[in-house]
């Protein structure tokens, strides 16, 4: 019961001076004039290093699951090729006696087909958006003062900027020292 009666006397003080806890400012400094002062936060950016750091990072990335989205769809199309070579190649009196694996091997190797063109296809379209070339143009764009084009500004995030810069071991511990 005494803790209880302290930690609600501790409380109530608390509450009565909470201005001066929270105070940073020096007595009798304006409140105002250092307020209109600092920038606010929505205002505040981050630098055009941070920034290009930042989309070098997005791209690599980017880059990664584009090549992934390619690859995935060459490897798919290439084994609906295989099944489609080997329906081909048959002879005609396998075909008949095996009728049914062979025209579900040939449905199989057109869904391949197909599933695997479509995604090569994506990341075909991803190469256009975030390949090496694009990302030559948006650098040098950007350094000539250029903004970014909305879709890197969409897809920025924050994570993007905390991470580390990209180079040798040593020049990432230096950048952390920092």
């Amino acid at each position: 019961m005494r803790k209880l009666t302290f930690l609600a006397a501790a409380l109530l003080l608390a509450a009565a001076n909470s201005q001066a806890w929270g105070q940073t400012l020096p007595l009798g400094a304006d409140t105002a004039a250092v307020a209109a002062a600092l920038p606010s936060l929505s205002t505040l950016r981050y630098d055009r290093t941070d920034t290009l750091r930042a989309v070098q990072h997005l791209f690599m990335q980017r880059s990664k699951a584009m090549r992934a989205w390619l690859e995935g769809g060459a490897a798919i199309m290439a084994t609906g090729a295989v099944k489609k070579t080997m329906v081909a190649t048959s002879s005609k009196t396998k075909r008949e006696e095996g009728s049914a694996y062979y025209n579900d091997l040939e449905q199989n190797a057109n869904g391949d087909l197909l599933v695997g063109g479509m995604m090569a296809g994506y990341g075909a379209f991803r190469y256009t958006r975030f390949g090496p070339r694009q990302y030559q143009r948006v650098v040098a764009a950007y350094q000539q003062g250029e903004p970014l084009p909305p879709y890197l500004q969409r897809k920025l995030k924050t994570k993007y900027f905390r991470l580390l810069p990209i180079g040798s071991r040593k020049e990432r511990a230096a950048a952390v020292v920092r």
